[in-house]
């Protein structure tokens, strides 16, 4: 059992939820069983923190019908909760951190990952590309270098028109050269890994993590 030791509520739907953390080693991109002590059931969550950070932080999505996030985020500080792991290999290359450049795209709370691989490898050279609904969704966006973090917002605006991870790729494409990582929705992972392979992207290149 690990203590709740921050529970800070992004939006309606969305909380940062900070425990203490496990005495074991942890690699940035892993994923972690959380639950509530007693419910019998858990789920896997991305860690939201750097790997050397001295506690876990997560990125708690409500699902609707969802039977770990509600109980989740409704955690007050000095509860406990039930983490296994870490899990997982949705890790950068060891031999590729320095040297190359890497295209992170994420939907909702699936920027989790690489927002700690930011944390962990200040020196990393990326772009990360946000799909979010509403400017405020744009969860933790000050924490990545300036200038390589674009939000992708789905939502029309009066004075700005929609735009999809895929949207951007397509005026943007991504160089041939780059290392991409995909995390969360299945159908932006889909459609942009189709996108990525027509713009010369070797599928060793490619990395997948897909929210169900």
């Amino acid at each position: 059992m690990f203590r709740v030791l921050e529970i800070n509520h992004l939006t309606e739907s969305t909380a940062l939820l900070r425990t203490e953390r496990p005495q074991v080693e942890i690699v940035a991109g892993q994923c972690f069983s959380v639950g509530v002590p007693g419910s019998g059931i858990n789920r896997e969550y991305s860690m939201y923190s750097a790997a050397d950070a001295p506690y876990l932080d997560f990125l708690i999505k409500v699902v609707d019908g969802g039977c770990v996030s509600p109980d989740l985020q409704k955690l007050n500080v000095g509860d406990t909760v039930e983490i296994d792991g870490p899990y997982g290999d949705f890790c950068l290359k060891e031999d590729a951190i320095e040297g190359r450049h890497y295209v992170f795209l994420a939907t909702g709370t699936g920027i989790a990952p690489f927002h700690s691989f930011a944390l962990t490898y200040p020196k990393l050279s990326y772009t990360v590309l946000h799909g979010i609904r509403e400017p405020r969704e744009h969860y933790g966006s000050n924490d990545f270098r300036p200038g390589s973090y674009i939000p992708c917002i789905s939502k029309n605006y009066p004075t700005k028109k929609s735009m999809r991870i895929t949207d951007y790729i397509r005026a943007h494409p991504i160089d041939r050269n780059s290392i991409v990582y995909l995390c969360g929705n299945r159908n932006m992972i889909v459609d942009a890994l189709e996108l990525l392979r027509e713009q010369g992207i070797h599928g060793d290149n490619l990395m997948t993590e897909v929210f169900f």
